[in-house]
């Protein structure tokens, strides 16, 4: 029984988008996206809009700019700490600096916020930071957290590929990030774009998990310690057409971590 390879890990990924499209019941469409108060930038502000509590109703607005207009990057970051949608207070101004020496990991400008406590709430985010410089080849902002101080989650990541999340210049048309753990969970594939299945031979696939934002690429990924190999169980379908034209399907537990 003969299997396209491209055919095999292109529905392979179709069946993983439908299990991602929203993460848990928020309506992103409905989201409210005023900003009640912004600052003069410098340069041309990039947004996007985190949801930081489990019911995805505490929103707060991360918007990019830079120190001086002729930066080949985003260093200055203003974040709607208290979620009042206010960005001019001076405590929401935040000035990443260069780092060379985290240029190879695709950190080498790096915007740390530090501890982030959800107003009403009793979550308290622990080392949140926004990296504007990806490495060679890749494109997008990410960021890494710990969800409450004990999950780390980071993002956001694309559907297939290793770009992360694109900033939007207007914030009708801003991302939506949700970075938490504790709802709904579903996957995306960390690999090449044109990734193949070659027939007869061992291939790695390596799939992320994490909660799904607005967009292909906002999904906020856990860590690997979240889940437990054997524990939960997780499994891999693969659906695809032989020779004859019939549908066949190969289902694999996922076992290993990376």
């Amino acid at each position: 029984m003969k299997t396209p390879q491209t055919l095999a890990f292109g529905i392979l990924v179709c069946a993983i988008m439908t299990t991602g499209s929203s993460g848990a019941d928020v309506d992103f469409a409905k989201i409210d996206r005023s900003i009640t108060k912004e600052p003069r930038y410098v340069a041309k502000p990039l947004y996007a809009l985190f949801l930081m509590d489990a019911e995805g109703r505490s929103r707060h607005w991360a918007v990019l700019d830079k120190s001086k207009s002729d930066l080949p990057y985003y260093d200055v970051l203003y974040f709607d700490t208290t979620g009042n949608g206010d960005l001019t207070h001076k405590s929401k101004r935040f000035v990443g600096k260069y780092d060379k020496a985290l240029e190879p990991a695709g950190m080498g400008l790096t915007i740390r916020l530090g501890n982030l406590q959800v107003a009403g709430t009793k979550l308290d985010h622990k080392d949140f930071l926004i990296s504007t410089t990806p490495k060679n080849g890749r494109n997008g902002i990410w960021f890494r957290m710990k969800w409450n101080g004990e999950t780390e989650v980071s993002g956001g990541y694309n559907r297939v590929g290793y770009d992360t999340t694109q900033y939007s210049p207007s914030p009708k048309t801003a991302p939506v990030l949700w970075p938490c753990p504790v709802v709904k969970l579903s996957f995306g594939v960390w690999g090449g774009a044109n990734l193949t299945l070659p027939i007869g031979e061992a291939t790695n696939v390596n799939f992320l998990v994490g909660n799904w934002g607005s967009g292909p690429d906002t999904l906020s990924v856990v860590d690997e310690h979240f889940l437990v190999s054997n524990k939960d169980r997780l499994f891999a379908t693969i659906i695809a057409k032989d020779a004859g034209g019939r549908e066949v399907k190969e289902r694999t537990q996922i076992k290993g971590h990376c």
